[in-house]
């Protein structure tokens, strides 16, 4: 009889065990498709950051579009970055100078993985409090490795904070007064260069 309880025993905890196990999993599938849909519907949207790296803190705004991102400057330069998943445009407003560059194999390719990629999203180390919803990842450019951690407030979900870490770079990036825009004119994601004569 003793020997029956005890199974029974052993029966009950791994029983629990697999509850748990099915309840986390299905607890993070929820996590992982709620941002998945937050990202979505951050097109035709914008937001406010600051940003701090070792050497200084600028402001500006970035607005997401459905396969681009324009990142505006205002302090301490007026800058402009219009960025897609393969190329980007970086405009100094105060030298009136523009040039390109490739995305691809810089940590901006990131961002339109985590935006529109859900595959990449489920790949990568998720932790949830009741206040936030914190992504994080480690990424190989060119034998150095980037870690990126990406924070969402939790109940409403927002975009909030962006880490990227490496032997040579600490930035973080704050964003707020997140506003839905409607839809933005065609040119607004344009990569001619605003000064060529």
């Amino acid at each position: 009889m003793q020997a029956k309880d005890k199974f029974l025993e052993k029966i009950s905890l791994l029983i629990f065990i697999v509850i748990l196990f099915f309840s986390h999993s299905s607890y993070a599938d929820n996590i992982y498709k709620k941002i998945f849909n937050y990202n979505h519907t951050l097109q035709n949207s914008s937001a406010n950051f600051i940003q701090t790296n070792s050497n200084d803190v600028q402001e500006g705004k970035i607005f997401f579009g459905k396969k681009r991102i324009k990142i505006n400057y205002k302090n301490p330069k007026e800058l402009t970055l219009v960025l897609s998943e393969k190329k980007g445009m970086y405009i100094n407003h105060e030298l009136k100078e523009t040039q390109f560059f490739m995305t691809k194999k810089s940590y901006i390719k990131f961002f339109f993985d985590i935006f529109h990629k859900k595959n990449h999203i489920e790949n990568m180390t998720v932790k949830s409090t009741g206040q936030q919803i914190e992504f994080s990842d480690r990424i190989e450019l060119d034998d150095t490795f980037f870690d990126i951690k990406l924070t969402y407030e939790n109940e409403p979900i927002k975009l909030r904070r962006l880490e990227i870490l490496s032997d040579d770079e600490k930035i973080q990036i704050g964003f707020f007064d997140h506003k839905f825009e409607g839809i933005f004119d065609k040119n607004f994601f344009s990569m001619i260069d605003p000064y060529l004569n």
